[in-house]
């Protein structure tokens, strides 16, 4: 599998974070720039892409909510997010991935970080390559920047 953010190339391995930098939940970051943004989320993307869902945890806040492109339904809670986001990925075979023009909009304690994205995949032998456009608001806590709400738009 080979996946791409646009600002670096990593590979994802079962057991081992793929990136150098280390996401640490006690210490928030004040200032969420461009920079800090696309760390953030490509870190994010290492985590359910690697199938971590215990370092997904921190990422997400209690209270997370996502609406997802075809969903009806607001996706509302962590443990929902997580499940929604392990039975997207379960059966799934990732080629490629990919995150580019990634943008962040910093306020003091929220800030909304949009990016494309590109995924080509197999599902149940079936190979498939999708795209979109995630919205992010990640808010600011005492574990660092959570996301806290997620629209994806189709591209």
């Amino acid at each position: 599998m080979h996946t791409s953010t646009g600002w670096t190339d990593f590979r994802p391995t079962r057991g081992r974070s793929p990136l150098a930098v280390g996401y640490e939940a006690s210490s928030p970051v004040g200032v969420l720039d461009d920079l800090a943004a696309a760390a953030w989320v490509q870190e994010y993307d290492a985590a359910w892409l690697g199938q971590q869902w215990r370092r997904l945890e921190h990422y997400l806040a209690p209270d997370v909510e996502f609406l997802s492109r075809g969903d009806a339904d607001v996706i509302v809670g962590r443990a929902a997010v997580l499940a929604h986001l392990r039975a997207m990925i379960d059966g799934t075979t990732v080629h490629e991935y990919n995150a580019t023009d990634l943008r962040a909009r910093v306020c003091p304690a929220t800030s909304i970080v949009t990016y494309r994205w590109q995924l080509d995949s197999s599902v149940n032998g079936m190979r498939s390559t999708s795209n979109g456009r995630d919205l992010l608001a990640l808010r600011l806590t005492g574990h660092g920047w959570q996301l806290a709400w997620r629209v994806q738009f189709r591209v």
